[in-house]
């Protein structure tokens, strides 16, 4: 590693960023600045060419026309990859700097500039200057394009217990962009789920051809923001983005196999869904609630993304009556204007957990129900505490449909959940929002696939 602009101050990103790969001690690692002999004990070089080595990654943290050189320096030193956080180029109008910038990479590739760079959390590589620790490890990988935004989706990954693989924030994309970053993610096997926050695309049919190959193989989930007049200028400002209208953009989406979200609880709650749940192969999904207006805000956003209750012959809604009758549960099972019993159940506080078990399994062993929304409101008396273990083996059961529950807060019993590889959504509506990824995900394997 090489940090060009490396400082010994403590308030400046060259010594945030050195920070990373020091403490604790990351490897070698080698500090570029002409003006200090050392930082933190560590020897510092004027420049990369008296370096004893050829570096891996070179971190440029200087003033927009020093970066340039410093870019060009690095480029004929060999360093294969470098990441340069500087800003001041074409996000403020300066296209002739950024096509400078471009003209002195030789051979070598970069992200940026106007970023924060990467983080992977294997081999513990992590460019980002905000005092940002390394986030746990997993199987999810994120694309951003925002460098503010990503911090707040690597924070909402952390706070969902889903782990990271690797991050990249790439600004402006002068060289390396979204496109290069799903295909070099859709190869990288221990990558799941790919998370993309986008401002614009940049070659349309390339990244189509690209999204549609990886997408076939594992699920992209993309956040785009709405293309209204105002949204537009402010991608404008921030990264220099031409944005495309909405319509296009969402027509792209669609072409490529991408699941697109309109707002950031959309993609993490898509993200926590896909990354441990089998695709729902249809639309129509079950939801038993043990409480009623969790449940009404379950079945409005539904009704959003034209998810439907599955419909339940006669002899199934016989057998849940009975179920009642032996459990000594009052409510009915919800129908429709024809009086067509649907997989939708509210038990109104008074099931226990071998009621709830009992419904969730008759509903999922219905040929036509893709998945089911499970509230167990652990909070209630006669909701016993191995809930998790129950639900649990109903996933054994039908291992091909997912299972998502929403819980009041209960670390305990939603953490047992969560160890069983059942997500735990904080509303009822974020639970329809993952299932909705889930559905997608089903749709676009389904179109490829089958």
């Amino acid at each position: 590693m090489a940090i060009i602009g490396a400082s010994s101050d403590e308030k400046k990103y060259g010594r945030l960023i050195f920070n990373h790969f020091v403490v604790p001690f990351y490897g070698r690692v080698y500090p570029i600045n002409p003006n200090v002999s050392e930082i933190m004990g560590i020897r510092c070089y004027p420049n990369v060419f008296d370096l004893p080595e050829v570096p891996d990654l070179a971190v440029v943290v200087l003033p927009a026309k020093l970066a340039i050189k410093a870019i060009g320096d690095a480029s004929k030193r060999g360093i294969p990859a470098i990441v340069c956080v500087t800003a001041g180029f074409s996000e403020i109008g300066r296209d002739d700097l950024q096509q400078e910038l471009v003209r002195s990479l030789g051979d070598s590739r970069l992200i940026g500039p106007n970023c924060i760079g990467i983080i992977d959390t294997h081999t513990k590589v992590n460019t980002l200057f905000p005092n940002f620790e390394l986030p746990q490890k997993g199987h999810v990988s994120l694309i951003s394009q925002s460098g503010s935004l990503a911090i707040d989706l690597l924070l909402a990954l952390q706070q969902n217990k889903i782990g990271l693989k690797r991050f990249v924030s790439y600004g402006n994309g002068a060289d390396l962009n979204e496109t290069d970053f799903i295909q070099y993610f859709g190869q990288d096997p221990d990558t799941k789920v790919i998370g993309a926050y986008l401002e614009n695309i940049k070659a349309g049919r390339q990244f189509i051809r690209v999204s549609k190959a990886v997408a076939r193989k594992k699920a992209i989930v993309v956040l785009k923001l709405p293309m209204t007049e105002e949204v537009t200028m402010a991608a404008k400002s921030h990264t220099g983005a031409v944005a495309s209208t909405l319509g296009l953009y969402k027509e792209i989406l669609r072409q490529s196999g991408i699941i697109q979200c309109d707002s950031t609880s959309q993609f993490v709650n898509s993200i926590k869904a896909l990354h441990n749940q089998p695709p729902a192969f249809g639309n129509q999904i079950a939801l038993v609630t043990n409480t009623g207006g969790p449940g009404a805000m379950a079945l409005y956003r539904m009704n959003r993304y034209n998810l439907e209750l599955g419909s339940l012959s006669n002899e199934t809604a016989v057998i849940i009556e009975k179920t009642f009758q032996k459990h000594g549960v009052q409510t009915s099972l919800s129908r429709d204007k024809d009086k067509t019993p649907l997989t939708f159940l509210d038990l109104t506080g008074s099931a226990t957990t071998e009621v709830i078990a009992e419904i969730s399994r008759i509903f999922l062993g219905e040929e036509t129900v893709s998945g089911i929304i499970i509230v167990p409101r652990s909070d209630a008396p006669v909701v016993s505490k191995d809930a998790p273990a129950r639900i649990a083996l109903i996933k054994q059961e039908f291992p091909s449909k997912p299972i998502l529950v929403y819980n009041l807060p209960d670390p305990t019993v939603n953490s047992e959940f969560e160890d069983y590889g059942i997500p735990v959504f904080h509303t009822a509506e974020d639970a329809v929002d993952g299932m909705y990824a889930l559905v997608e995900r089903g749709r676009i394997l389904k179109q490829y696939l089958f």
